[in-house]
């Protein structure tokens, strides 16, 4: 029996996708990690009804990535977007499955946007099992690169049969409104053409978008490359 290990049962996956776009992005040390791991857990305590589904994995975390990126954006000197927003889902795709952007819009948009230490997206994705109803994972990850036909995620887990890379033949897009928590899903799960493999399922409006800002050092620097290689 394998012993279990940190972030198999925490269910903590969305704060640690916000920690790991900015250690990318912005560098930050696990002290400055810990310290708004900490803030986040502070904070959300405070409403014990909102805490209890953060814990018990009753929430899609969406509120929660969303305001841990926007409140250290100052701080990090980062800018946050989202490129598929959707405050108000149709409930007839939503309850077919249908998205509101398809995955080549999807994947398309991250190939272009991903740079390395520039830019990273975080977003919500969600792994069935051949004809059952459910996610067996509900997961939030960081996104480290693209190409035409894989998605590197950069993770914090550490199972052995996790999905570390995402391959674009075995996804497709949903509203996030469709794939409830893990939690509660079955018992709410709309309907889902079954496939015969194992399949993924991104959610558009999940991705969150987070950038570098240039600082007054960047805008030098590359002053002085283009001086040197123009002369």
């Amino acid at each position: 029996m394998n012993p279990l290990f940190q972030g198999k049962i925490d269910n903590f996956c969305a704060a640690y996708s916000v920690l790991n776009a900015l250690r990318l992005i912005c560098g930050i040390s696990a002290f400055q990690a810990r310290d708004i791991l900490n803030d986040m857990f502070v904070e959300q305590a405070k409403n014990i009804e909102e805490w209890k589904k953060i814990v018990c994995h009753e929430t899609t975390y969406y509120g929660l990535v969303r305001h841990m990126l926007e409140k250290w954006q100052t701080t990090y000197n980062y800018a946050v977007w989202q490129p598929f927003p959707c405050d108000k889902p149709n409930i007839t795709h939503v309850k077919t499955f249908s998205p509101e952007v398809d995955l080549d819009t999807v994947w398309e948009f991250l190939q272009k946007n991903v740079k390395d230490k520039q830019s990273t997206a975080v977003m919500r994705f969600c792994r069935f099992l051949p004809h059952q109803p459910g996610p067996i994972v509900d997961h939030w990850s960081t996104v480290l690169r693209v190409t035409d036909r894989e998605i590197f995620l950069y993770d914090c887990s550490l199972e052995s049969t996790g999905w570390y890379v995402l391959r674009r033949e075995k996804f497709f897009t949903a509203p996030f409104h469709a794939v409830p928590p893990q939690k509660i899903g079955l018992a709410n799960q709309f309907t889902l053409n079954l496939a015969a493999e194992e399949f993924g399922v991104l959610c558009p409006e999940s991705v969150f978008m987070a950038e570098r800002k240039a600082t007054a050092f960047d805008t030098v620097k590359t002053a002085f490359k283009r001086k040197i290689f123009a002369d």
